[in-house]
Formats: structure tokens, sequence, C-alpha cells
């Protein structure tokens, strides 16, 4: 009866074990589709910005305000938001123009993710 006990005991902790490591597979999955689908508009997004003159980058795109059309299109509140480093508006625009944007999402858990995708445009 001892021995009996003793195995059930050792096969339900190898399920528990098993199934933890399938619930954390399972939020590794979503974390993966999430930075996948969050990288896919931002290259979408960078593509359109980079079909304007770099003079006209900060003007069309301003820095700190989400770009319309990339609000909650497939992830959880989603947005994405340029920046321009080593440019603060106004005055003349560097060449090259460094351009950043960065998506903000919430995860499934409703933590606050973000990714960046970076680059330069010269005239």
């Amino acid at each position: 009866m001892i021995e009996l006990l003793v195995a059930i005991t050792i096969l339900l902790i190898s399920l528990a074990a098993a199934f933890g490591s399938q619930v954390a597979s399972f939020g590794l999955i979503d974390s993966s589709r999430d930075s996948t689908l969050a990288m896919t508009e931002l290259e979408r997004c960078m593509e359109e910005v980079l079909t304007k003159s770099s003079d006209n980058i900060p003007v069309d795109y301003p820095a700190g305000e989400p770009i319309s059309g990339y609000d909650d299109v497939r992830l959880r509140q989603q947005s994405i938001v340029p920046s321009f480093p080593g440019y603060s508006g106004g005055g003349s625009i560097p060449d090259p123009l460094e351009v950043v944007l960065e998506a903000t999402w919430l995860d499934s858990r409703g933590r606050l993710q973000r990714l960046n995708l970076t680059t330069q445009v010269a005239r």
C-alpha cells in the first residue's frame, strides 16, 4: 500500500511539472506572436515614413505623437510613436536624420510592452 502511495505521488509530481511547462510555453507563444505582429506593424509604418523626404518626415510625423492608422490595429492598445534623436524641432534637420519608431501595446496579462525600430535617412 505504501509503495502505491509513493508511486501515485511521484506520478502527480511529474504531471504537475509537465502541466507547468505547457502553461509556460503557451505564454511564450503569445509573447512571440505579439512581438512578431508589432515588428510587422513597425516595418510597415517605417516604409510609410521613408516615402517622405528627410526634410518632411519630422513635419508629417511629429515626435511624440502617435502615427494615425496604427492605433489598435492588431494588438491591444497598440500605438506607434516616432522620435528623432539629435533633432529638437525648429532647427535645421540633421543629415542623416535618425528615425526611431516605438511600438507599445498591452500583452495578454495587461503588461505594457515596447519594441523599437531605428533607421537613418540621408538626403
